[in-house]
């Protein structure tokens, strides 16, 4: 913002923390023209490139952690089911939270109002599908793994607060409920997921939250 404001001119940040960047390719562009190379200056001091991702400012990259030592248990190589479990318990925790908390502004003003950077951030729609979708790719046939992934809709859909944010979780919920029906050959398994589906779609509804105390279970 200082950079900008004091350039008048306006940032416009293609990548966010934890994008690729290939090397020689233009992480920003700027307007006027006449500006880019004042800004450019500035720009390449306040970034930080490195080999791996880190969780710090890349609010995704917890995400895709979770969802890869998921995958992994859900392997055949592997067959663990409960650490698979585990890891959607916290990705269903985690997504409480950003869906209560996380509202990151994608445009930001100075203090006189101009428009002055535009920045890359992940939306709500895009962290659930990275939290739900591989897992739900990788569980086909699988009763316990979509039966609490449609848990964990439940708990997130009492922290929503708009009709945007339920829709993504019943879009969810629905694409696990088909694929039960093509993968479970079980009827009585069927019903279970079935039942847990129609809990998502009460929840759409019923006000609440999420238990503030991250990890516990009842005694």
């Amino acid at each position: 913002m200082r950079f900008a404001a004091g350039a008048d001119a306006v940032i416009a940040l293609d990548y966010r923390p934890g994008h690729f960047i290939v090397q020689g390719h233009p992480f920003a562009a700027v307007w006027p023209a006449e500006a880019a190379e004042r800004v450019g200056d500035a720009l390449r001091r306040a970034h930080v490139t490195g080999p791996y991702r880190t969780l710090t400012q890349d609010i995704s990259f917890g995400i895709d952690q979770l969802v890869e030592i998921a995958i992994r248990a859900l392997s055949p190589a592997v067959n663990d089911t409960f650490t698979a479990l585990t890891c959607i318990d916290w990705l269903g925790d985690s997504l409480c939270q950003i869906t209560r908390q996380w509202h990151p502004p994608r445009v930001h003003r100075d203090s006189a109002g101009y428009i002055r950077v535009l920045t890359a951030e992940p939306g709500h729609e895009r962290l659930v599908q990275r939290a739900f979708e591989k897992i739900r790719q990788a569980s086909q046939g699988m009763p316990a793994v979509m039966i609490r992934q449609l848990d964990a809709l439940v708990k997130i859909m009492a922290d929503t607060s708009s009709a945007g944010q339920r829709r993504v979780l019943l879009d969810q919920a629905a694409m696990i409920q088909r694929a039960s029906e093509r993968s479970v050959p079980e009827g009585a398994d069927r019903d279970d997921i079935r039942r847990r589906y129609e809990e998502v779609l009460t929840a759409d509804s019923r006000p609440g939250g999420c238990n503030s105390a991250a990890g516990t279970a009842p005694g």
